[in-house]
This record gives structure tokens, C-alpha cells and sequence, in this order.
């Protein structure tokens, strides 16, 4: 009976003791937020690709004005000369305009990947960092503005990460 008491007590002690070790470590364990667009718009990098983006995009803009141009021009003769032909041409027209419409808005997204995924890689590179320096962070939320987090009790690591990117 003695024996058993022991085991018993022992198991016990074992097992609370564990508990209470992953629990403490676990308190530590911390999630804390970064505020990514105060890190994007102070990144240089940043304002360059929204340079190239913009002149992209008012490129993709004059195309598709001449073409509504053109399209408006046609309309204003079919209107006064009810012509088949003009009448196909007018749906040429517009189909030409709906297929460049979905050839610029994929020219304009390729080109947001190619030069803002390297400006992310670089932002998650240094949160990284900051992790690594700090074993116990256990998750990072983006606590700018329409991310979706609310409210972030754990500490904010956006200076952190600024110095880590040089900013």
C-alpha cells in the first residue's frame, strides 16, 4: 500500500510538475502586431514602384481613352447613318476595348507582383529578424489600418522592424 501511495504520489508530482512547466512557458509565448503601411510608405523602394505603377496605369488610361474616343465618333455617325457596317465596326470596336480593358488590369497586376514582392520579401525578411531575436514571439498580426485586427494587446514591433529594414 506504501508502495503505491509513493507511485502515486510521484505520478502526481510528475505530471502536475510538467503541467506547470509547459504552462509557464506558454505565459511567455507572445503575439504582438506591426503597423505594415507605416513600414511600405517610409520604404523608398516603395514610392519608386508606385512611380513605375502610376506611369503603367496612366499608359493603360490614354489607350483606352482613344479607343472610347473612337468608339464615341463611330456611335455619333451610326446614330445618324443607320449603316451594317458602322453597326460592326461599333461592335469591334467595343469588343477591342473590352479585351484591352482585361489586358491592362493583368499588364497592372504583373507588374504590382514584380515590383512590390520584393519590397514584402524585404519587410518579411526583417520581421524575421525581429522574431529571431525574440524566441518567444509566437505570432505577428498587421495591425494597419482595414487589416482586420481590432485590437492587439501583445506589443507593437513596427520600430523594431524599421531598424532592421534602415528606415
Amino acid at each position: 500500500m506504501k508502495k503505491n501511495t509513493i507511485f502515486y504520489f510521484l505520478l502526481f508530482f510528475f505530471l502536475f510538475g510538467y503541467s506547470f512547466f509547459s504552462f509557464s512557458k506558454e505565459c511567455y509565448q507572445k503575439i504582438v502586431c506591426l503597423n505594415s503601411m507605416v513600414l511600405i510608405e517610409k520604404m523608398p523602394e516603395f514610392s519608386i514602384a508606385q512611380k513605375e505603377l502610376d506611369k503603367i496605369s496612366k499608359m493603360h488610361e490614354n489607350i483606352l481613352d482613344k479607343l472610347a474616343k473612337e468608339f464615341h465618333k463611330k456611335a455619333e455617325k451610326f446614330k445618324k447613318n443607320k449603316n451594317p457596317i458602322l453597326k460592326k465596326e461599333l461592335e469591334i470596336l467595343q469588343a477591342r476595348a473590352h479585351a484591352y480593358q482585361k489586358i491592362a488590369a493583368d499588364d497592372l497586376t504583373n507588374q504590382q507582383n514584380k515590383l512590390l514582392n520584393p519590397i514584402y520579401k524585404k519587410i518579411e525578411n526583417a520581421i524575421n529578424k525581429v522574431i529571431n531575436k525574440d524566441k518567444n514571439i509566437i505570432r505577428v498580426d498587421d495591425c494597419s489600418p482595414g487589416k482586420g485586427v481590432i485590437v492587439n494587446k501583445g506589443g507593437d514591433i513596427t520600430e523594431e522592424v524599421k531598424k532592421e529594414l534602415g528606415i
